[in-house]
């Protein structure tokens, strides 16, 4: 089985007017990101069918469907309501996680709520720039919930010293260091393969890394380095779907490309290989 860690979607009405959407909500930064002035636009927009199309085109089995970091919790909210309609819709194809920033009125109950409806997961989270501190009491219940139930938590990493991009905003990797200290068994996913932190430094026990993103940050060979020194079990491929990894070459988002080239770049056991395609994120969702 193949799943795709980390990819978004959008409403069909967002993906018409995404100006309006961003005004009414007042997502600024994520109106700079997705359409940036002054630069063509890495953001690929894509439907449920051309969606699921691309998927089948890859042979994707499924994908998880990564929430966005909102500055303003209605917009989290917003965006959930979104993601349960399609888990609901295509059980077998999409896996959601949820959009999360504290001020989500009665938290525990929501979290609960949401478990029950099918969420397995929160993120694609970032504190910074979503304007609260990694520490803050709220966000700790969200993540003490996480634990005890056994929900990862994708985390969005900037590397300090890679590309500049509208709406970068750095991310201390003190802050998951303390978070993975404090909350040990919690799961933790940092995107786009962590900043090579791992290449260079002791990594904790629950660290895990996706590679969303990353042919757009790094050279192809990062991804073997990556494997030797964290070995199989706590990498998870991903895209980062529909965004535009690569610009150069393709005008249109799709899954082929980045998973032809990933499996060129490896040298590695099949079995290995299945891993970092899907078993691991069926481990940590299951």
């Amino acid at each position: 089985m193949i799943i795709d860690a980390h990819t978004h979607r959008y409403p069909d009405e967002i993906i018409a007017d995404p100006a309006s959407f961003a005004h009414r909500t007042g997502e600024d930064s994520w109106l700079r990101m997705v359409t940036p002035k002054n630069r063509p636009s890495l953001q690929g927009w894509s439907n449920r069918k051309t969606m699921l199309a691309d998927m089948d085109a890859a042979g994707i089995d499924q994908c998880i469907l990564l929430g966005w970091y909102w500055e303003n919790h209605q917009t989290c909210v917003e965006a959930n309501n979104w993601y349960r309609q399609w888990i609901q819709e295509d059980p077998d194809r999409f896996i959601a996680f949820l959009s999360l920033r504290p001020g989500i009125s009665n938290l525990s109950e929501y979290l609960a709520c949401a478990r029950e409806d099918g969420f397995q997961g929160i993120g694609e989270s970032h504190p910074w720039a979503q304007g609260f501190s990694m520490q803050d009491k709220e966000w700790m219940v969200a993540m003490e919930f996480a634990c005890s139930n056994g929900w990862p938590v994708n985390f969005h990493v900037t590397d300090p010293n890679g590309r500049e991009y509208p709406g970068k905003v750095h991310t201390p990797m003190g802050d998951f260091l303390w978070l993975a200290n404090e909350l040990p068994d919690l799961k933790i996913i940092l995107a786009h393969a962590g900043a090579l932190y791992a290449l260079e430094n002791y990594i904790p026990d629950n660290f895990y890394f996706d590679l969303a993103a990353c042919p757009l940050l790094y050279p192809q060979d990062v991804y073997q380095k990556l494997i030797d020194c964290v070995g199989t079990e706590r990498i998870l491929w991903g895209t980062d779907y529909p965004l535009r990894i690569y610009p150069a070459t393709t005008n249109k988002p799709d899954f082929l490309t980045f998973l032809t080239q990933f499996k060129n770049s490896i040298t590695i056991e099949d079995a290995h290989l299945d891993n970092l395609l899907g078993n691991n994120v069926l481990k940590l969702i299951r």
